[in-house]
């Protein structure tokens, strides 16, 4: 998925016949900061620790937003 995220908006900068600066700036950004961000996401639900810490946030969530 961070592959995906990583290189397609590379490939739609090259394609796109007329650039124009505000898209460009979108797709730097993009490319910046939110797939590093996604990559460490990612890794961190794969320990087991943090995806029981998520459950119970959820769960308190969904248990709050019933009450509510």
């Amino acid at each position: 998925m961070v592959v995906i995220l990583f290189l397609g908006p590379c490939i739609f900068v090259y394609i796109w016949p007329h650039p124009t600066s505000r898209l460009d700036k979108f797709l730097a950004v993009f490319d910046a900061v939110l797939t590093p961000f996604l990559n460490s996401v990612i890794y961190t639900f794969r320990n087991k620790e943090m995806k029981v810490a998520m459950r119970k946030v959820c769960s308190q969530f969904i248990a709050y937003r019933r009450i509510s």
